[in-house]
């Protein structure tokens, strides 16, 4: 039962992220249809700030729904934060291969992105997030296992 909830999840996570590089790919061409680059927050001054306020928002919003559907499959505190974290980092790494898919963005691990706008805009490379989300994607994930193989050993 587990493993289809984790499942589950990580199929919404992985819609989730189609949505969010949907909005990033529409706001992209809006704002910067010459190409995006992006070094500091000074160069998000081109988007007017209610859109910038509405996309932080969004931003609140799907950790939202992420954190809602984590905390409603399981019971226990310490799975509900593991399956978070799995979904988080599902959500963030599917983010990039739509981009990817999308607009053949980024054109290498050392480009510049903004990872989130809240509470300030926070930018860079996009190896970090990358790397960061898939160490604790698999940790998440294995946490996650072991604590079904424990469940089911008693």
């Amino acid at each position: 039962m587990k493993t289809k909830k984790i499942i589950t999840l990580a199929v919404y996570a992985l819609a989730m992220a189609l949505v969010e590089a949907a909005v990033v790919v529409y706001l992209r061409e809006l704002y910067y249809p010459k190409g995006f680059f992006i070094q500091t927050a000074a160069d998000l001054q081109i988007i007017p700030w209610k859109i910038l306020r509405v996309e932080m928002w969004r931003e609140a919003a799907t950790i939202v729904m992420l954190a809602a559907v984590s905390f409603l499959a399981f019971d226990r505190l310490k799975e509900k934060l593991w399956v978070f974290i799995f979904a988080f980092s599902l959500w963030d790494i599917g983010y990039y291969l739509f981009l990817y898919t999308f607009l053949r963005w980024p054109p290498s691990l050392g480009a510049i992105d903004v990872y989130f706008l809240i509470p300030w805009p926070w930018i860079g490379s996009v190896w970090f997030p990358i790397l960061l989300f898939s160490a604790l994607g698999i940790i998440s994930f294995w946490q996650l296992l072991k604590s079904h193989y424990y469940e089911s050993q008693s």
